[in-house]
């Protein structure tokens, strides 16, 4: 049997699928764009020439409070590439000790100063303010016209301008990252969060990657950044060796849809019929560092696969299943469906939205998991654990006849099908 040998990112490493042949309907993959040959240059210069705004350098006074708001480590946002030329355009016009630097971490943990490093990079730690987001020290600041109570960090609001980094790509609820999300949900309250990610917000049709017009959940992301005041972002989309290949900043939210244009183009993949078995993963570090996050690369995977279809997922999840609410509420009942009615009964409870979107996939499809979790957490999060792809494509045969149809996805996450039928 002749078998076709594809590499899938998982943590640092990678591991080689060996799938027969006659079975692959499609591999799906972004175009490959190239690198930017100068990125510092590059950056510098979108900061000068900027989308629909006046230059950085024009919208800073020396007297202002600047807070620049960083991606946290669950992002291969490359902060500590991006910030050293955002900074020096910044001090051109600002005395470094008015400019402040926030870890836009939303519910996530904190970093420890080793992790702030490794993000933004030593000299910057040890020469700037540095802070994590907490999200006990918020304000409120009004509610937007969707209901949401907005709540933003004390010290951004303070602040007299407001500029935030990104890395653009699809989000399975929010239709791309980046832009509007530094703001909500990188610097808001638990509180804000249960609203804007509450069940009717994800379950809306239009919350869903690559749709912003129409979208609810982004939109009212959008309103909650305007009355947050975010004045400026830097972001920028990445290619597979996470080289910067092009950089949008300037207004927050129209050089955030252009970057989006952009992202869609590279991203966007035809795919003429959905699969029997889809083979996915969360694109590596830093994004397969927990299963929370895996939940995205699963849910790329869910659109390509038909009812009654099988998934298999590779995903480090060195750092273990994230948030421990994640792991509770799907080992408090037995079926998917139980997930989803315990969530409509009880909102807001725990990380609902995650537990929402893997249960909605679990109704329609089983999912086998190839990670270093334990057995046993696999099981409780109605997972099948399975120690390598070939197990899994096995037993997904066993189930569904030796000639299903095989998707393979090797960046889960960074793909945004685009289906035919």
């Amino acid at each position: 049997m002749e078998l076709t040998e594809i590499e899938l990112p998982c943590g640092e490493c990678v591991l080689t699928a060996r799938i027969p042949t006659r079975n692959i309907a499609c591999v799906l993959t972004r175009q490959d764009a190239k690198g930017l040959a100068d990125e510092r240059q590059a950056i510098t210069q979108s900061l000068r020439s900027p989308i629909e705004s006046p230059p950085l350098r024009d919208l800073v006074k020396p007297s202002d409070k600047v807070m620049v708001i960083a991606t946290d480590n669950t992002r291969p946002c490359p902060d500590d590439r991006i910030l050293p030329p955002l900074l020096a355009e910044l001090e051109s016009k600002v005395p470094r000790e008015n400019i402040t630097i926030i870890v836009a971490l939303g519910l996530h943990p904190p970093l420890n100063k080793t992790e702030l490093a490794q993000k933004l990079g030593e000299d910057i730690v040890a020469g700037y303010k540095v802070f994590n987001h907490d999200v006990n020290d918020t304000v409120y600041i009004g509610t937007t016209s969707r209901g949401t109570p907005v709540d933003i960090n004390r010290r951004v609001i303070e602040a007299d301008f407001r500029i935030s980094t990104g890395f653009i790509e699809p989000h399975f609820f929010a239709g791309f990252s980046g832009g509007r999300k530094s703001i909500a949900p990188g610097v808001f309250s638990v509180r804000s969060a249960y609203h804007n990610h509450g069940y009717r917000m994800v379950e809306h049709p239009q919350a869903r990657a690559g749709i912003l017009k129409g979208n609810p959940l982004h939109e009212d992301l959008v309103e909650q950044a305007q009355m947050a005041r975010l004045n400026f972002i830097v972001n920028v989309l990445l290619n597979k060796n996470r080289e910067i290949t092009h950089v949008v900043a300037g207004h927050p939210f129209k050089a955030h849809e252009k970057g989006c244009q952009i992202e869609k183009k590279i991203a966007g993949v035809e795919v003429p019929q959905r699969a029997d078995i889809t083979i996915t993963t969360n694109s590596g570090a830093p994004l397969d560092l927990d299963l929370y996050q895996t939940c995205k690369g699963i849910d790329t995977a869910s659109q390509v696969t038909r009812d009654g279809g099988i998934i298999i997922v590779v995903s480090s999840c060195s750092a273990g299943i994230g948030p421990e609410a994640f792991l509770e509420l799907h080992r408090s009942v037995d079926s998917p469906k139980e997930v989803i009615r315990k969530i409509k009964r009880e909102e807001p409870i725990g990380v609902q939205w995650e537990n929402q979107i893997l249960a909605r996939t679990q109704l329609k499809h089983d999912i086998y998991l190839v990670s270093s979790l334990d057995d046993s957490i696999v099981n409780d999060m109605m997972m099948t654990p399975v120690g390598t792809i070939e197990e899994g494509l096995e037993k997904a045969f066993s189930v569904l006849g030796k000639n299903a149809e095989v998707i393979v996805i090797p960046e889960g996450p960074l793909i945004l099908p685009l289906l035919e039928e």
